[in-house]
């Protein structure tokens, strides 16, 4: 029997834009490229020798992301960032927490707010909120 961990997660970034030109966001140097089951054997050999360069992965594929830009380019709240899934085989809760903070702190871009919640099956739920008291962890 397998092992699952589900996750569901939001953040949300200010940026500064002038225009609809200026160059956007490499959300895949933040959080990490997604791998998925269907993928051919070069991307698992590259997941396999860079792992770090994924978002969390289970057996059967990472965690998946969605980026919203505003089109309002006067509006300083100017992206939102989804990250969820179901990872098989994948058993720790706290590491995705601790995936969660370092992607932010990457991101070089101030966090209007965040939230992420990671549950491995037959455990508890472990919910982040950036800028909760346990930031300091």
């Amino acid at each position: 029997m397998s092992v699952w961990t589900h996750v569901a997660g939001v953040a949300r970034f200010d940026c500064l834009r002038f225009s609809a030109d200026e160059p956007t966001v490499d959300w895949d140097s933040i959080f990490g490229k997604e791998i998925q089951y269907e993928d051919d054997w070069g991307a698992w050999d590259d997941f396999e020798v860079n792992p770090h360069h994924y978002m969390p992965a289970g057996s059967e594929g990472s965690l998946q992301k969605t980026v919203w830009e505003n089109p309002d380019t006067s509006c300083i709240a100017s992206y939102t960032v989804t990250v969820f899934g179901d990872l098989r085989d994948y058993d720790s809760a706290d590491a995705i927490i601790k995936w969660f903070k370092e992607a932010l702190e990457k991101a070089d871009l101030p966090v209007r707010n965040a939230v992420i919640v990671a549950e491995t099956d037959c455990g508890k739920p472990i919910t982040y909120v950036y800028g909760g008291n346990d930031d300091d962890d």
